[in-house]
């Protein structure tokens, strides 16, 4: 049973930190233009305080963590001013957000499809 639920966390964890991965590798490529894609792991950071507070009960810290730790996280690993770090992270909840309500439309339409 406790294997079953660590299994669980580590896959979501696998997914929703691809999600937050490839949504700041768009961000960043976005702003500062052709970056290293190693460079995206630093999603791993925010998708891990999101994930680990949200099961905790604490979404609202949860964001504000994650977008803290984005600012601060980006501007280490892309070695830009902390405006610039602002920036990619306002980009990066954008397209964070864009595809989490996409994906969640899409999945909502498929749970009415007639089987």
């Amino acid at each position: 049973m406790v294997l079953g639920a660590l299994f669980t966390l580590a896959v979501s964890l696998l997914v929703v930190g691809f999600g937050f991965c490839l949504t700041l590798h768009i961000a960043a490529r976005y702003v500062l233009g052709d970056v290293p894609i190693r460079n995206a792991l630093a999603g791993m950071v925010p998708a891990t305080i999101v994930l680990s507070l949200t099961l905790a009960g604490l979404p609202v810290p949860a964001a504000v963590l994650a977008l803290a730790a984005d600012v601060i996280v980006i501007q280490s690993v892309y070695g830009v001013s902390y405006r610039i770090a602002g920036l990619i992270t306002l980009v990066h909840f954008t397209v964070s957000f864009l595809l989490g309500f996409a994906l969640q439309n899409l999945l909502a339409l498929l749970g009415t499809a007639p089987t």
